[in-house]
């Protein structure tokens, strides 16, 4: 890679103890030169996406609750869950009778 990065067909970029290389234009036009591709070969990172968008559009997400939070507010988040932290639940530790004994 360090010759592609020298001849500027490729973008290098390090970020977090990992290198990341990017085609250039230049370097798509090599690549098809030394491997005898046609013109429409293109990288599948350069097609536009077939598949319908995996999240809705902020219009279509519905009509919105009361105090104009989806969620109703965090009272509301927090009233649906029984228990919850620091409210009794199960998770809010042993009860008043546990008395731990020690050897």
């Amino acid at each position: 890679m360090q010759s592609f990065t020298s001849k500027e067909l490729v973008k290098e970029q390090f970020s977090w103890r990992y290198y990341y290389w990017y085609l250039t234009n230049e370097g798509i036009e090599y690549l098809r030169e030394y491997l005898n591709l046609s013109a429409d070969v293109v990288p599948n990172t350069l097609k536009k996406s077939t598949r319908p968008p995996t999240r809705p559009m902020a219009d279509e997400r519905g009509p919105r609750r009361e105090g104009g939070d989806r969620g109703g507010g965090r009272d509301g988040y927090r009233s649906e869950r029984p228990g919850g932290f620091g409210r009794g639940g199960d998770k809010a530790g042993p009860g008043g009778n546990f008395k731990p004994q020690f050897a």
